[in-house]
């Protein structure tokens, strides 16, 4: 017996309210997909790999949803279930999304760090994530249209007619949906008030179904108060645990959603009484840290300008501004130079302004515009471009790549420099018996640079965030240092200029052209999930763990002694691979026992007799600044008189102390031991 035989006609009333409701179920899913699309592109970045869970995952509980409901529908064919399913859907997002929205996003963000390694550590997060916010109303509302369907057919109509026009009502919400919330109700509403708006929406057509099907209208009122107490609620019971989370840090002087985030902005003072302003666009990564009143104090943000202004350059390209740090430290050094300033996010942009006077100078020349974009259609030529740009803590998979590369050298001047601020640490202590390698993913970027056209490759990794040097023309490798030294040398220049001079001057490490032989990052080839900084360290740490056990370990690597800061190195890092716990947690513990005591001495050990000509190159390489904070008081805490800066030890232990401070943002009172090092050392 068919469906449509066994339902009877409906009232005209009636089928006004379904199609309705089909209208409302297209429009909320794809409402509630928006809001989710949002919340983990904030939470956890926008890479392929989390669009990918989300949508993988939604789709899952549609088709899930449409089983169930034609089955349902079947043994149940009324509204009053289908409205029940909807009140559940209505209040488990109230509560999820609204009620309970930051503290389970802090559970699933914590969830890295328990998957902490290759692509289980960029999906799982998201993924628990989607479950607990979306699985359950997803689930719920794909109920819809097979009870509609079920509700509505008759013979006169038949199945396939009343499907169809239900379909196509609810794809016209669908449409509204995705249209509405992405262009008027996120970006000038936020998340919160348009989760606020589908449980309005779907609470009042539960309440009208209520009176329509029961005829009880108390119940119908009493549910609609409580409908809008649960709408109006939601936006207000995120901001309450938000202001909570903010407390327990420190609390934003400005905060908002823009079209491609979360901003906030915090204001403080560091130990010298200098305000510092910190820029945060994602859940707890600081995308820049800016001096208002001392524009060159952060020595991070220095080093992305100081290759530039030791060369002279006068026009500057900067590819994700923030907030302006790069600018205003530009234009302190070379308050001539020119600057063309390009964020994508508008707000950014004028909060930039806002925060920095600098941003606001005649000079700089402001676009807001997709980096790549711009790229395309600009026509200036520039001597020195800055690529900062990142979503979370990844840089977007188009603007790392050969094509992208290509793009930027066309728009550098034929003497110019591209700097790049990769987030991607090469560590250089494997020691060969490593099967596999660890994938180091900078050294993809490096081919993608050399086939690009690039012609000399220089980083730093003393921040341990991989700074690329790439130059157009072939660059001698001790032609840069010197320019750098003169600089530091200089006691007309800022001192923290000049402490970041020098200190990259010692921090340089030579790209060979041998690494264009890799597989270069292209538009067609870009592993997301390997983009990612702190998954590189757990690789090298288990890496070396399994060489560890081979047999040549002993003969290769123990027996080097204390003769190769490498495989001292690598020897230390091997152990806390081996320990069972191979990450940076893991490193930590080490460090602070016998084996962190082991580490440093052997470190001072070999300082004591390290040849002078190789020694900053080694430092640079194996001597990660994490592991000189570990050892400060070893490092720092000598029994002897300091040695002469012409010496390995003295300028080891000068180094150690000039690396503390500038990583604290003390660059001024390095100066006097960098300039002690570049005096003394001549191989610069």
């Amino acid at each position: 017996m068919s469906t449509s035989a066994e339902s009877p006609p409906v009232s005209r009333l009636f089928s006004v309210y379904l199609h309705g409701l089909a209208f409302l179920g297209g429009f909320n899913v794809m409402l509630l997909e928006m809001c989710a699309f949002r919340v983990l592109q904030t939470t956890f970045g926008s890479s392929i790999y989390v669009t990918g869970v989300l949508l993988a995952l939604v789709m899952i509980a549609l088709s899930g949803g449409y089983y169930l409901g034609g089955r349902f529908s079947q043994r149940n064919a009324s509204l009053e279930f289908l409205l029940g399913v909807i009140s559940l859907a209505v209040v488990y997002v109230w509560v999820t999304g609204g009620l309970l929205s930051e503290p389970l996003l802090d559970f699933s963000f914590g969830l890295r760090k328990v998957f902490s390694s290759g692509l289980a550590g960029h999906l799982v997060p998201p993924a628990v994530a989607t479950l607990i916010f979306y699985m359950a109303p997803m689930l719920a509302l794909s109920h819809v249209s097979p009870f509609l369907i079920r509700l509505l057919a008759t013979n006169a109509r038949g199945v396939g007619a009343t499907a169809g026009n239900l379909m196509a009502v609810s794809n016209v919400g669908s449409i509204v949906g995705t249209t509405l919330p992405s262009f008027v109700l996120i970006p000038l509403l936020g998340v919160p008030t348009t989760l606020g708006i589908f449980i309005g929406s779907l609470g009042l057509v539960v309440v009208t179904g209520l009176v329509l099907v029961r005829k009880r209208a108390p119940v119908a009122a009493i549910a609609g108060v409580v409908v809008i107490a649960a709408a109006v609620a939601t936006p207000v019971a995120h901001d309450a645990w938000a202001a909570r989370a903010s407390a327990a840090a420190a609390r934003p002087v400005f905060e908002s959603e823009s079209l491609y985030g979360n901003v906030k902005i915090f204001r403080s003072q560091d130990d010298d009484g200098d305000e510092k302003l910190e820029f945060m666009p994602s859940r707890d990564y600081v995308h820049s840290t800016v001096y208002p009143g001392r524009p060159l104090k952060d020595q991070f943000t220095t080093a992305y300008a100081n290759v530039g202004l030791s060369r002279g350059a006068g026009r500057y390209l900067i590819l994700g501004t923030a907030l302006g740090g790069v600018v205003s430290a530009i234009l302190e050094a070379n308050p001539q130079a020119k600057i063309t300033a390009v964020e994508i996010d508008p707000l950014v942009m004028d909060l930039a302004q806002r925060y920095l006077p600098a941003m606001r100078s005649p000079n700089v020349r402001r676009v807001v515009e997709d980096a790549r974009l711009f790229l395309r259609e600009d026509t200036q030529e520039y001597d020195y471009i800055v690529v900062d740009i990142f979503s979370g803590e990844q840089i977007p998979a188009h603007c790392v790549s050969q094509e992208f590369f290509s793009l930027a050298l066309a728009r550098l001047a034929p003497d110019g420099v591209l700097q790049m601020n990769t987030n991607l640490w090469d560590f250089h202590i494997t020691t060969g018996l490593e099967k596999p390698e660890p994938f180091v993913p900078v050294r993809h970027i490096h081919s993608a640079l050399l086939r690009a056209g690039f012609a000399s490759l220089f980083q730093s990794d003393f921040f341990e965030h991989g700074h690329v040097y790439a130059f157009r023309q072939a660059t001698p490798e001790a032609e840069v240092r010197r320019a750098l030294a003169r600089g530091a040398l200089d006691p007309a220049v800022e001192p923290n200029l000049r402490a970041s001079y020098g200190m990259t001057a010692l921090a340089l490490v030579p790209i060979p052209d041998a690494e264009r032989e890799l597989r270069p990052f292209t538009d067609n080839w870009l592993p997301e999930h390997l983009l990612h900084l702190k998954d590189n360290f757990d690789q090298y740490l288990r890496a070396l763990a399994r060489a560890r056990q081979l047999p040549e370990w002993k003969s290769q690597v123990e027996a080097a002694g204390d003769g190769q800061l490498r495989f001292i190195s690598a020897r230390h890092y091997a152990d806390v691979g081996a320990s069972g716990a191979p990450s940076y947690d893991g490193y930590r513990a080490y460090m602070k026992g016998d084996g962190g005591t082991a580490y440093c001495q052997e470190v001072l050990a070999w300082a004591r007799q390290a040849p002078s000509n190789t020694l900053f190159l080694d430092l640079s390489r194996y001597l990660h600044t994490r592991v000189i904070h570990a050892c400060e008081r070893s490092l720092e805490s000598q029994a002897t008189a300091l040695p002469g800066a012409g010496t390995s030890e003295g300028a080891f232990r000068r180094y150690v102390s000039a690396a503390l401070l500038v990583d604290d943002n003390q660059g001024a009172k390095a100066v006097p031991l960098l300039e002690e090092i570049l005096k003394a050392q001549v191989v610069l």
